[in-house]
């Protein structure tokens, strides 16, 4: 399943957003949570919110509203974040802290180029991974589809540090064994 034509054009005006930012602060954006499996996945699964990881929150706001993004202010719809006139099916949303709560090595990081001018930061697989095992575990009851993330996750990835993975899966609290089978060539 590939992404859809709208989706990766609000990802490019997010994109040029991201590469602004970097170039006048000197520190990436980092794309997370369901846009980041969705762009990883290539697809497979969809999100109409796009969280970020930002050092200077304040800047990459005022960013946001240069490119005509608006806070979010629209009648059902939660508070926070933001949303753009040409595309109002997504939010854009600020995620406070740093990338999973400090333990994602950012030197594992990957960038994912849209076009010429724009470009998102994401977590390494292994992260996201071991991100959705743990949202997994933690649900009560427990929410299928992060086990279903982090399943196909794993089994599209071309190379996976297993030793980073098994310490990423334990920090979050998640479930290494619900990955056996899947991949051989991956094992963890």
């Amino acid at each position: 399943m590939a992404l859809e034509a709208d989706y990766l054009e609000a990802l490019g005006l997010l994109g040029r957003v991201c590469e602004e930012y970097r170039r006048e602060t000197g520190s990436p954006a980092y794309l997370v949570g369901g846009a980041a499996v969705a762009l990883w996945t290539g697809g497979a699964f969809h999100s109409a919110d796009f969280d970020l990881i930002v050092a200077a929150e304040e800047r990459f706001h005022e960013i946001l509203l240069q490119r005509g993004f608006c806070p979010e202010d629209r009648a059902g719809k939660l508070k926070v974040g933001y949303y753009h006139p040409d595309y109002p099916q997504f939010g854009w949303q600020l995620v406070t802290g740093p990338m999973f709560d400090g333990r994602a090595d950012r030197m594992r990081v990957a960038q994912f180029q849209i076009d010429a001018g724009s470009a998102v930061v994401l977590p390494a697989i292994e992260d996201l991974i071991a991100d959705r095992l743990g949202q997994y575990a933690g649900g009560k009851p427990p929410d299928e589809s992060r086990l279903n993330q982090a399943r196909v996750l794993f089994e599209m990835a071309d190379r996976i540090d297993s030793a980073y993975l098994k310490k990423r899966v334990e920090e979050e609290g998640g479930d290494i064994s619900l990955l056996n089978g899947l991949n051989s060539e991956l094992e963890p």
